[in-house]
Formats: C-alpha cells, structure tokens, sequence
C-alpha cells in the first residue's frame, strides 16, 4: 500500500496550524479573540494598539483578573479553558469564550508575548512563545491585568499571509471587531491605536446611547429610538434608526445575543418585516439589538468562530424582535401610504396647445418621513431642444396604402419634442424614428458626469464654496475611509478639511448641489462609495465621479417643467455617450414608428 493511503496521526505543529486556520482567519480575528478573553476577564477598560494593518504587531491590554504563571502557561494548551468544566455546561453558557482555542491558535501562527499579573498577587510574569512553542517564562513587573502582544501574524504560514487584503482593508475589519465589543459591553472602555493615531475611543458609560454615539456620532446618535420590549423568557433592548437614516447595506446592524454578536437571519428577517411598509427596498436602517434569552434556548457552538448562534425556539426570537422594532417605529405615528403610480393619461392635441402635457401629481406631504428631501432638479432654463444622437434600427418605409396621418419615415424630423412627463419620473418624447422614453435620473446624471470629467484637472473640480462652512461628522472607521477618497473628491468639486476625531469641515461643494443638501448628498456618496466594489487605483477618479454624478442627478419622482425638460434634453445631446449613464445602464427606449405601424395594423 503506498504510504500516502495510510492513517497516520497529525504531528502537534500540523495539527495546530488546521485548527489555526478555523479560528484566525486574519488581524481582526485575533483582536476578536483576545478582546473576548478581556471581557471574560472581568475588564472595564481595554486598548488595543496596531501596526500595519495588524500584520506586524497587535498589543491588547486590559484590567482583567490576569493570570498567574501557571495559568498562563495552560492558556497555550489546546482546549485549556476556565469558562466550563463539563459537557452541561455548554447548555449555559454566558461567557464570549468557551473552547479554549483561541490563544494556542494564535500561538502556532505568530511570535507571542503574555505580561500578566493575577489580581491580588505582588508579582506578575512574562512568557514568550513563537510557533506555539513557549520560549522564555520568568517572574516580571506587570500592572494587574494582561498585555498580549502578537507579532509578525502568520510568519510561518506565507500561504495565509498573501491572502490578507491592504493594510487599510484589514484596519476596518479590527475596526468593525472593536465597534462590536464596545456596542455589546457599553460599560467597558474600549480605545484604538493605530500606527500610532487613536482611529476609535468608546469611553465606557452607564447609557449605552452615549457609546453609540462615541463611535458613530452625535448625527446618527439624533435619528435614533429607542427600543425596550419584553414577554416571558425574552428581552429586546436598544435603538434602531428612523425609516429616514438608511444605508446601502447592513454594515450599520448590529444584532447580540446575551452579550454575544451574532449573525442570524431570522433576527435580520424579523427587522426588514417591521420596516417593510416605511422603506425602500435595498436600503437597511442601522440597528443595534440586544437579546435577552435563557442560555439553554440558544445553540452558540455552530460555528468555529461564534458568529452564529441557533435558536431552539426561532419563531418566537422573531416574533419578539418584530414586535420591539414595530413598537419603537410606532412612535412615529401612523405610516404614511404610499401613493399608487399615476395612471398614464392620453393627450389630447388641445392638451399639447395648452401645454397642459404633464400628468397631475400629488402635492408633496410635509409631513412624509419618507418624501425626497433633495430632488436635485435641474436648474430651470430655456434652451432649443437639439437633435439627440440615439442609435436607432434602420425602419422600412410604410406601405403605400397608408394614410397620410402616419408620420414619413424617410423626412425625420430635426430634434427631440417632449410631449409628456410619465409619473414624473420619466420624458416621453417624439424623434425622428420614433417615440422615446428617457429616464430623466439617469439621463441627468449622464450629464453630471460629463461635467465632472471635463472640469476635474490638476487644480481640482470647478467647485462652489460654501459662505458657511458644514461639519460632516463621522464614525471613526468612515473617517478613515473617506481619507482615502479625499484627493478624488477635490478633483469632482468637494473641499473637505480633518477637523477633530471623526469630523470633517466641507468647505466647498460641485456646482450642482443644491443649497442646505452639502451634508445629505456627501453622505450618500460616501454610503455608496463604501458600499461599491473598490475599482482598481486608476479607475478610482471615474468611479467617484459616477458616483457623485448620481446622487445629485435629478431623481425619480421630481416633476420637471417644461423648459427643464428641454434644457435636460439639450445637454444630453451634448454629452460624449448620451446612450447609457456612467454605470452602464440604457437612458433612453425608442419604440420606433415602423413597430407602432405593425401594432397598429397598419402595415
């Protein structure tokens, strides 16, 4: 029998490394570990401090109960674990760690030091290790509590090493691990180091909302309600964000179970059902949920690293999770019905005459949480409509028994004419082979675009600056990212200045913003920008500029008069691609006269 079919057992190191790679995927898998380990220890402040990502050091340190020598050691030890004893006790558990894996793990894939000294003990110790094999242990001078410093991560695995993202990717999902602890413990201290620069302070408080707004900003911290529920055996505790604070994905949900963060799709589920009726679809409230449950109804050994959780009773962790957010969202008042789509009305020629061409809309509500407050229409202005250049199929000639009412296909006419808008979202207008309907947001953003493109030079966007300047404030972690994005954004028009931790002062806008929409429209850009796929470096500046272009285009629902209509239509035809937007999408379809002929009968 070939030696490679036969049974062997996994030397040591092997072995380590495998279960390694279940638990310690990355950086933030460690600081999610070891800060696990921190509130477990009973600690009410806890630093972390990071270089490169987390690529060549991680230091943790706390003010938990710490270890003593002996401890320490066992710690290194797979399945060496003080938070259970028997196999009963996973039917209970409450604390974050449980396995007794995760500093072995890190251990065999990293150069390790331990600074740990027992409270109540006069000597601490220090211990290092390097490939899971212990180094050095002696007697030291330590503060109650531990220090764990991790460096050179997978030094000796480089297969793991190349799959690590850029040094900035990584910091955002450390980022990401710590917002999640400080959110689920409140009360504990929580700070961010990074290369030196403090990026995420939560300083600790008995009022969970003043955590939340330590890490997201006093902005999100306004559009916030609280949530508190409870029925037998269930709690449901924290705030969800009004149906008009929304995001492009779910990165700004944040559901615990017991004090654990979890990912379970019956509570995500349980939150779209509440929001259903007072949100567009594709757009996710933030969320921050605590639920309270008997230990004994909740499965949290499903998944290696704890992110998932099983409830033995799911249908009523739904029910209660729905009935909390409709109950925090009922404080709103009644929801506002929407408007069913105006039916598309036929125009008469005397309509046309008249200029009565646009179908009649409802007054906007004042009192609409869910009304566009931006509709970003274009500025009114009087321009000839010009000849679009849309491509269109060669059409046969008419048959010669048809009546002289059906247009000539062969004399086209010279330019666009708008006759009508339809559910004042889109431009019906008649070309020289046929009808047209435009989509007056993305056709508007075409033009955007091409206005971003022409005036983004080395000097910056043509801009307007703001007579008062607007502070933007931010999340830490999206502060970070936009810094990124800050020489792209000059190049389509924004000026935006650091100002203080999270903040930044804009100092000037494009053009086209309109007046008091500065903060409404860079928060969206900066949602989608932070959503999209990042593009590669060189393609960075395009794709700013699309998105930018997009979120001040007109959008659906805005009614257009007339000489906006005809400017829209000019300026199109003006515009390098008037085809598709940026993103590729068709602006216009043309059902040509040939194809009306054949519906008709006519031919």
């Amino acid at each position: 029998m070939p030696d490679e079919c036969r049974i062997r057992i996994l030397e040591e190191d092997v072995a380590n490394k495998i279960a390694a790679g279940e638990v310690v995927e990355r950086p933030s898998s460690v600081v999610k570990e070891l800060a696990e380990n921190a509130v477990d220890a009973g600690a009410t402040r806890l630093t972390v401090e990071v270089e490169d990502g987390g690529k060549s050091l991680i230091r943790l340190v706390d003010n938990g109960c710490g270890m003593t020598a002996q401890e320490a050691v066992l710690a290194l030890q797979r399945h060496a674990t003080s938070k259970i004893s028997r196999a009963e006790d996973l039917a209970a558990v409450r604390t974050l760690g449980f396995r007794g894996e995760a500093l072995p793990s890190i251990a065999s894939v990293a150069r390790v030091r331990i600074v740990t000294r027992r409270r109540g003990e006069l000597e601490g110790v220090r211990l290092e290790a390097e490939g899971g094999d212990i180094r050095e242990l002696e007697p030291a001078g330590a503060a109650e509590g531990t220090s764990i410093t991790v460096r050179d991560l997978f030094y000796n695995t480089p297969a793991r090493l190349k799959f690590l993202k850029t040094n900035r990717t990584e910091l955002g999902q450390i980022c990401d691990t710590l917002t999640r602890i400080a959110l689920s413990h409140p009360g504990m201290s929580v700070r961010l180091l990074a290369d030196g620069e403090e990026l995420l302070h939560a300083p600790g408080s008995t009022d969970p909302l003043n955590t939340v707004t330590a890490l997201y900003g006093k902005d999100l911290a306004r559009e916030l309600l609280p949530v508190a529920y409870s029925r037998p055996g269930i709690a449901v505790e924290g705030y969800v964000s009004r149906p008009t604070l929304t995001r492009p994905t779910r990165s700004g949900q944040h559901f615990f179970v017991n004090d654990r963060w979890v990912r379970n799709r019956s509570l995500t589920h349980a939150v779209d059902e509440a929001y259903r009726a007072t949100m567009h679809p594709g757009r996710f409230p933030f969320v921050a949920l605590h639920v309270e449950i008997d230990p004994a109804l909740v499965d949290v050994n499903v998944h290696p690293t704890k992110a998932e959780v099983r409830f033995l009773r799911d249908w009523e962790v739904h029910r209660a999770v729905f009935e909390a957010v409709r109950q925090a969202l009922g404080t709103l008042g009644p929801a506002v019905a929407s408007e069913p789509l105006a039916r598309q009305q036929l125009l008469s020629p005397e309509d046309l005459r008249h200029g009565s061409w646009l179908p009649p809309a409802p007054a906007p509500d004042p009192k609409d949480p869910f009304a566009d407050p931006d509709p970003g229409a274009v500025p009114a202005a009087t321009a000839a409509p010009l000849v679009l250049p849309l491509p269109v199929d060669a059409a046969p000639a008419p048959a010669e028994d048809a009546q002289p009412a059906i247009p000539d296909l062969h004399s086209p006419q010279p330019a666009l004419r708008p006759v009508a808008q339809l559910w004042n979202s889109y431009i019906v207008a008649e070309g020289p082979h046929g009808l047209l309907v435009i989509d007056q947001h993305l056709a508007h953003e075409r033009v955007l675009f091409d206005r971003l493109q022409a005036s983004a030079g080395e000097s910056g966007g043509a801009a307007q600056r703001l007579a008062v300047p607007v502070t933007l404030q931010l999340a830490q972690r999206e502060a970070a990212a936009v810094e990124e994005f800050l020489p792209e954004l000059e190049r389509v028009g924004f000026t935006l200045e650091p100002f203080g931790r999270g903040a930044f002062v804009i100092r000037a806008v494009p053009p086209f913003v309109e007046p008091g929409a500065e903060l409404t429209t860079l928060r969206q850009l900066l949602d989608q920008l932070g959503a999209a796929q990042r593009p590669g470096r060189a393609r960075l500046p395009d794709h700013v500029a699309a998105t930018t272009a997009c979120k001040a285009a007109v959008k659906k629902g805005a009614r257009l008069a007339m000489e906006e209509i005809q400017q829209l239509l000019a300026d199109l035809g003006r515009t390098a691609n008037p085809h598709t937007c940026p993103h590729g999408c068709p602006i216009a379809i043309e059902i040509s006269y040939h194809e009306l002929l054949k519906r008709f009968k006519r031919i």
